[in-house]
């Protein structure tokens, strides 16, 4: 390290620098080779030309979160897409094949009305899985990790397990986004 104020270097880490009694660290930016203060802006070193300013590193911390999210979306949504289509297509054919199903008025309609909104929110889980993995379009990722949950509910396990920390780590990995 060295002073700031006169460029001699220090030994160890001296509260005042022993040539002219500054304090070496007194500033807010200082030049690595010289020890001369710059700007946060400063890229080159007016005083000895050394290179200041390095690749700027993203923050650590939280990076992980759209990551992980997107996984989540897609290890509940993939599966809630193909219950949800055996759901509509399956159990259709096989209630007609054993006959007990087809006489029970109602029961295509209500395994429509499971099996619909079950794909459709399989299908926006998907994308916005995707979308959390790129870490673009939050809104789109966030409405993924909703229907992660909606589209787990008729199956409850994926809801609570999968759904819940989806939207936790979307709504926390906010920032992470482009």
């Amino acid at each position: 390290m060295f002073c700031r104020n006169c460029g001699k270097e220090l030994i160890g880490n001296p509260e005042i620098c022993p040539n002219c009694g500054a304090r070496p660290m007194s500033g807010t930016s200082f030049c690595p080779n010289c020890g001369a203060p710059t700007t946060e802006l400063t890229e080159i070193c007016p005083k000895c030309g050394a290179r200041v300013a390095g690749k700027v590193v993203e923050k650590a911390g939280g990076a992980w979160m759209p990551l992980t999210a997107g996984i989540l979306y897609l290890v509940a949504g993939v599966p809630a897409l193909i219950f949800g289509i055996v759901l509509a297509v399956g159990l259709g054919m096989l209630g007609g094949l054993i006959g007990g199903l087809g006489g029970i008025p109602g029961v295509g309609t209500i395994m429509g009305a499971i099996a619909v909104p079950m794909i459709i929110f399989a299908i926006i889980a998907i994308v916005g899985g995707v979308f959390a993995i790129r870490r673009r379009i939050w809104w789109l990722a966030l409405a993924g990790s909703i229907s992660v949950f909606l589209a787990g509910l008729p199956l409850i396990l994926p809801a609570i397990f999968l759904g819940i920390p989806a939207i936790v780590f979307t709504v926390m990995g906010k920032k992470h986004f482009k």
